[in-house]
Parts: structure tokens; C-alpha cells; sequence
């Protein structure tokens, strides 16, 4: 276990913190009259629950998520390459999260153009789809180029 002691507690807290979000949502979504709208509102307690849930289940996805791969790519050299692949897992996979919860709260106000909640989440990850193509073409071209000496 002591080969794995850098990656435990950021891989911790991302378990910890995905359990007890998963726990809590279990147990306030198990409430009676929860799923209830809201005076002259199409918008429930348990959709304005899921979203807060939601919202904090992609925070802490993507900052301990990230933690971990970077931990991963520091500590250990042979996943050092592997290290922005699974960053950029854990980008989209908040952005995931985020659009699963932001999923009940949006459709009323997306009846006319349904295609445009997805949309907006497709441009939100290209962002991170961006900054890892770059990345990997810069090391890439890191690994092949020479540098050229200039003599004055």
C-alpha cells in the first residue's frame, strides 16, 4: 500500500465525496411531498434539490478528479502520459454531472428548441476538448523537433 500512498487522499475524498452526495440525494429524494411544484411553478423542492446536489457532485468530481490525475502523472513516471487523458476524463465527466442535474430544472424552458440544452452543453466541453488536443500535439512535437541553433 505504500506504492499507493500519493494517490489516496485525493482518491479518497473523490470517493468519499461521490458516496455521501449519492447517499444524501438517496435520502432527501425519499421525502414525502418532495416531489410537490412549487406555488404557480412547474419546478418542484426535488428538482431544485437535484440541481444542488448535482452542482456540488461536479464540483467535487472535477476538483478531486483532477487532483487524482495529476497525483498520478507526479508520482508515478510511466503514467505520466496518461495523466491528461484522465484529467480530461474527469472534465467531461463534470460536465456530466451537471447536465444530468441541470437536466429537470431546463426542459420547461427548452420545449421549443430541444436540441439547444445539449447544444449548450457540447460547447461548454469543447473548452476542455481543446486544452487536451493542445497538450497532446504540444508533446507531440516535443518529443520529434529539433531545436535549431542560430549563430550570429
Amino acid at each position: 500500500m505504500d506504492d499507493f500512498q500519493p494517490l489516496m487522499p485525493s482518491a479518497i475524498r473523490l470517493l468519499a465525496g461521490v458516496i455521501v452526495l449519492l447517499v444524501v440525494q438517496g435520502i432527501v429524494l425519499g421525502f414525502p411531498g418532495i416531489n410537490q411544484p412549487l406555488p404557480s411553478s412547474t419546478v418542484s423542492v426535488s428538482n431544485l434539490l437535484v440541481l444542488t446536489i448535482g452542482l456540488i457532485g461536479a464540483v467535487v468530481v472535477y476538483k478531486f478528479g483532477t487532483q487524482f490525475s495529476n497525483a498520478l502523472g507526479e508520482n508515478y513516471r510511466s503514467y505520466k502520459d496518461y495523466s491528461p487523458w484522465l484529467t480530461y476524463f474527469f472534465q467531461v465527466a463534470s460536465l456530466w454531472v451537471l447536465y444530468t442535474a441541470c437536466k429537470s430544472i431546463a426542459a420547461p424552458y427548452f420545449n421549443n428548441t430541444p436540441w439547444a440544452y445539449p447544444m449548450i452543453f457540447l460547447a461548454l466541453a469543447i473548452v476542455p476538448t481543446i486544452r487536451f488536443l493542445a497538450s497532446l500535439v504540444q508533446r507531440l512535437e516535443g518529443h520529434n523537433t529539433k531545436q535549431v541553433q542560430k549563430n550570429f
